[in-house]
């Protein structure tokens, strides 16, 4: 039971932070000088799998045999730098000052957003406005990756592998926490052949970093 709850909780962490409805860019943004904070939080590779039902949810990693190749991945793909660097060129170049917060994001200390909202406007479900005032940012492009590898399913059989990379991008206004911006980039690529080849992985794992790089390369245009 205590297994099926915490699948439960980490599903809806899941939905919570990457699933919101997308938002247009709104088109005031550019238009305006504004300090921006660029967050970024990139999660450790984990399992997710995808069911009959087409439902998605995070797996227990703990003891799974994925669990190596999960642990290579994380030792040997890094591309959080990269994306800070991809974000903060592109503001600068669209007339915005930035700051790097180097934070990590837990939803279980996180709190939810329960301030006054409006019905033309889409809001952020958890409360940065702290940042504004800890940072002295206007507003902030909070990132949220997910990454790893997708298992599908039929019934309990695994009926295919890919790489797999979802970047949630949020621009919040941190004077009331509402959304200039929201967008879901989720990218995979295929596993063909054996996947298990310890201790490099070589297969599994270069398809796990392409998926990051096609991930990636849409966030490269994701202001333009």
């Amino acid at each position: 039971m205590k297994k099926i709850n915490f699948l439960g909780l980490v599903a809806l962490f899941f939905m919570v932070v990457s699933c919101v409805s997308n938002v247009p860019m709104n088109s005031e943004y550019f238009q305006k000088p504004s300090k921006v904070g660029i967050f970024v939080n990139v999660n450790d590779p984990q399992k997710f799998r995808e069911g009959s039902q087409g439902l998605l949810d995070l797996a227990v990693t703990s003891g799974d045999k994925y669990q190596p190749l999960l642990d290579l991945a994380k030792k040997e793909i890094s591309f959080k730098n990269e994306l800070i660097n991809i974000y903060t060129e592109t503001l600068k170049a669209r007339g915005k000052e930035v700051v790097v917060i180097d934070e990590k994001f837990d939803p279980k200390t996180a709190e939810k957003f329960k301030g006054d909202k409006e019905e033309s406007k889409k809001y952020f479900n958890y409360d940065m406005r702290y940042l504004k005032e800890k940072y002295g940012v206007d507003d902030v492009v909070f990132v949220n990756v997910n990454w790893g590898v997708m298992i599908s399913y039929y019934s309990m059989v695994e009926t295919g592998r890919t790489g797999y990379a979802s970047i949630s991008n949020r621009v919040i206004n941190l004077k009331d926490n509402s959304l200039y911006f929201s967008n879901d980039n989720s990218q995979v690529d295929v596993i063909k052949g054996k996947w298990n080849t310890p201790p490099n992985y070589d297969n599994a794992k270069g398809r796990i970093q392409e998926a990051v790089n096609k991930a990636i390369e849409v966030e490269k245009n994701i202001f333009k």
